[in-house]
């Protein structure tokens, strides 16, 4: 892989004031410019105070979108065209399908004793266009903001808190600065409000990052999923950096196969935003990642009247690695302990020694992705390593289940409990928590691992801690790909010493098929155990664990319900493995 290759990429992104107030680009004909024929549309209202995907938000004077079903969504948008014209909306533009293919022009709506004309106007691919459209509704917020998008199986979500992390720290800025939008929720750094998705839709996108553009934020850091790229949510996204971290087997029950599912994370690379791509080369997809680079920028030179492109018209490709010695961001001599992971950071002809607090060596590839980010964009290289050492760790990411006795008398309600969970407080309450460590506990560490490769890495990484059996409670969660549950099991065979198979988020499923599928991959059961309640499970496995024994409680990590038959029932891991200290069943 080639250092720092210039790729030659128009860049096009005038930076708006962002002073100045911004005001909806709302005219039919702005919002679609170049996807519809104006010719044949009469008696549209020219101009709307929204637009929205889902007819239950839409309020008056809407522009209602109604796209082709997507994934598990099979209906189609303009079966609720009528909702949402009784709701308000005064304009349905609906995405042509071989099953809905045709429409007529006008739908007559009676409003005050009249009868209004609603038009129905039909937009090719509308799915593939709502991002540009509410881009332009919103006056392309995202080209006011340094937009750093995170791909790949693993990795996102950590990578993306570090470096929002690491800005803070650096700048010592607002938290109004930084925005983040993924698995762990929307909003600004610290501030995060719950996300049902990754990546949010299309239209929801767009009003987020006009949001945070408005209060002025300055950098915006987002999980980029396969699913978004694959149903165009984040097309219209002026993105300034991608960030690729690794290519394993998820989502298979999505995309098919291998190759659907790496062709969807490889969109990222070819938006024309780009300054910057900062890619994983341990990863046998980061040569794919390239290869389509130079073609696209040999066809961009080819088609240009002027070759000739300027250094800020230029896209830098930025290796990271623990294998390759030539890559612009090198680790070697890793070392784990208790207290966290060392390793010596190589850029260019300069070594510099990292220390983090951070549990786990696959968090080395998460950080050289985070430092090689925040360097190409021109922060100081000293700077960010003084700052990895204050990184916190990620919530249900490798998180450590930190037992302490109460010694806080002023909280009454808590007063006689023999032992908490720090994380389990409020952040005002954990500052003065007085902790005396628990000899006789084991090391309890939670995470969202949920694929073969995240439980692989996972496993891996506690064997350093541990001293006496490393064990691994896990499900699988419903509705999703069926193949990778045996996959899973003989990889928790292959690692830990004990395996207790329990429920994840088994959604549709029946729970005890599905701890069915996953024993199917065990060679024997001499070491396993399944308990299909995971409260019950998790307290069955600190019931029989020595001080020496670490345990891995893995799947669901920050997560805190359980989905069951189209119910989402409160339900975290680190709670249950509160409720066993708290009832007494361990002194």
């Amino acid at each position: 892989m080639t250092s720092q290759l210039p790729l030659a990429r128009p860049s096009n992104r005038p930076m708006a004031d962002k002073s100045q107030k911004h005001y909806p680009h709302n005219h039919l004909q702005s919002l679609l410019d170049g996807f519809v024929d104006f010719s044949g549309v009469e008696n549209c209202t020219t101009a709307f105070k929204g637009l929205s995907l889902n007819s239950k938000k839409i309020h008056e004077d809407y522009l209602f979108l109604a796209c082709a079903g997507v994934g598990h969504a099979s209906q189609h948008g303009i079966a609720y065209a009528g909702e949402a014209i009784n709701l308000g909306a005064t304009c349905i533009a609906w995405e042509p399908t071989t099953e809905v293919n045709t429409m007529p022009a006008t739908c007559p709506v009676e409003k005050a004793d009249a009868y209004v004309d609603v038009p129905l106007i039909q937009v090719e691919a509308l799915h593939e266009k709502v991002g540009e459209i509410a881009s332009r509704f919103y006056q392309h917020p995202s080209r006011s903001l340094n937009v750093i998008g995170i791909t790949g199986t693993n990795g996102k979500t950590s990578t993306a808190h570090f470096i929002a992390q690491l800005i803070h720290d650096m700048e010592a800025v607002p938290c109004s600065s930084i925005a983040v939008i993924g698995t762990l929720g929307n909003g600004f750094y610290g501030q995060l409000e719950q996300s049902t998705h990754t990546t949010p839709d299309a239209v929801t996108l767009q009003e987020l990052i006009a949001k945070y553009r408005d209060a002025q934020a300055e950098t915006l850091v987002m999980e980029v999923s396969s699913h978004a790229l694959s149903q165009g949510r984040v097309n219209g996204v002026a993105f300034d950096c991608a960030i690729f971290t690794n290519l394993t087997r998820d989502h298979l029950d999505y995309h098919g196969d291998m190759k659907s599912y790496a062709d969807e994370k490889l969109k990222l690379f070819h938006f024309s935003s780009l300054k910057q791509v900062i890619v994983n080369q341990d990863d046998a997809f980061a040569d794919v990642i390239l290869d389509s680079l130079k073609a696209d920028s040999l066809r961009n030179e080819l088609a240009a009247s002027d070759s000739a492109v300027s250094e800020s018209e230029k896209v830098s490709l930025v290796g990271y690695s623990q294998k390759d010695k030539s890559a612009d961001f090198y680790a070697s001599d890793i070392q784990l302990s208790s207290d966290g992971i060392s390793f010596a950071l190589h850029v260019k002809e300069a070594v510099f020694t990292v220390k983090t607090h951070l549990v786990g060596d696959f968090n080395v590839e998460n950080l050289l992705a985070a430092i090689a980010a925040l360097h190409s964009q021109g922060y100081e290289i000293n700077t960010i390593v003084a700052n990895v050492e204050k990184l916190t760790v990620v919530p249900g990411r490798m998180e450590k289940i930190i037992l302490a006795k109460h010694e806080v008398q002023k909280d009454a309600a808590r007063a006689d409990l023999p032992l908490v969970a720090r994380a389990d407080l409020p952040l005002a309450a954990r500052a003065d928590l007085p902790l005396v460590a628990r000899a006789d506990l084991p090391l309890i560490v939670v995470d969202y691992a949920h694929t073969p490769d995240a439980l692989d890495k996972a496993l891996c990484a506690l064997k350093a801690h541990t001293k006496g059996k490393l064990i691994c409670l896990f499900g699988c969660g419903g509705d999703r790909d069926k193949g990778k549950r045996p996959l899973m099991a003989k990889i928790a065979q292959q690692q830990a010493d004990r395996i207790v198979v329990t429920s994840d988020n088994p959604r549709t499923e029946s729970a005890e098929q599905i701890i069915e599928e996953i024993i199917s991959g065990f060679d024997n059961l001499d070491n396993v155990v399944t308990e299909i309640d995971r409260e019950k499970a998790i307290h069955l496995t600190l019931q029989s664990m020595t001080a020496d024994d670490v345990v891995l409680i893995a799947g669901k990590g920050h997560e805190d319900y359980q989905e069951i038959n189209g119910q989402r029932l409160p339900f975290s891991d680190k709670d249950g493995v509160l409720s066993f200290y708290m009832k007494g069943q361990r002194h």
